[in-house]
């Protein structure tokens, strides 16, 4: 199964913003898809029960 998406304006910004700190943390440019990786794990570690806890920066 393949998933696709696109991200504009405030979005589109804020995933460079993180995609760019994460270069930083990393010491390469991760993809876009690593990427998305990485944030769905942070994302499962700040969850319970499968439910966001605190409401993430849009």
């Amino acid at each position: 199964m393949t998933s696709h998406i696109k991200l504009y304006g405030s979005k589109s910004n804020r995933f460079e913003e993180i995609k760019h700190t994460m270069e930083e943390q990393l010491g390469y440019e991760p993809s876009n898809p690593e990427v998305v990786g990485l944030m769905m794990a942070t994302y499962e570690l700040n969850t319970k029960d499968g439910l966001q806890m605190t409401h993430p920066r849009l």
